[in-house]
This record gives C-alpha cells, structure tokens and sequence, in this order.
C-alpha cells in the first residue's frame, strides 16, 4: 500500500510518502529541502499510525502541526492465488 499527502505546519507544508508492503513500512517526509525518513521491518503499523507517532518529531522541524491529508492512497492488487498461498503462510492480505 502507498500512502501520499501532505503535513500543514505554521512554517511549511511537508509533503510524505508511506509504503508499506509485507516487509515492512517506510515514510518519507520532505522537510525544509531536506528528507526525515524512518522505515522498520515490522509491518504490524498501518501507515497513519506510523505517521502519528512520529508526528512530534516532524513537528519540532516545522512547527505547530495544523493538518494532515492523504492526497493518494494505492492498494496492492494481489491474484487470488496470491491471496491463497498469503492465507496458508498465515498473512491475511485483502485486495
């Protein structure tokens, strides 16, 4: 799944990217010219909680968080034997 959109702050608006696929999740948020990226190998998160929990770190760098919107959200199409063989390795993936 990716995940595209924006962070309004009182200084700037930051635009981030979060993908997240059976590997793990990754976010990338353009801050002042310079990237603030964090990515795990757990894919336990849905991107927006992982966007929420670093959102007080995004926000010592831009200032008072005043929104966020999700511009573009892509799903993963998987073929249904794809989905079979994720449901007998016990990954449950709907798509």
């Amino acid at each position: 799944m990716l995940v595209r959109g924006k962070i309004i702050g009182e200084k700037v608006t930051a635009p981030f990217e979060i993908l997240k696929t059976g590997d793990g999740i990754s976010l990338r948020v353009e801050l002042l010219g310079k990237p603030f990226e964090y990515s795990t190998g757990c894919s336990c998160l849905e991107p927006l909680e992982l966007l929420g929990l670093l959102l007080p770190a995004i926000e010592e760098e831009i200032g008072e968080i005043k929104g966020v919107f999700v511009e573009e959200v892509v799903e993963e199409k998987r073929s249904p034997l794809e989905q079979l063989r994720g449901m007998l390795w016990g990954k449950h993936f709907i798509g």
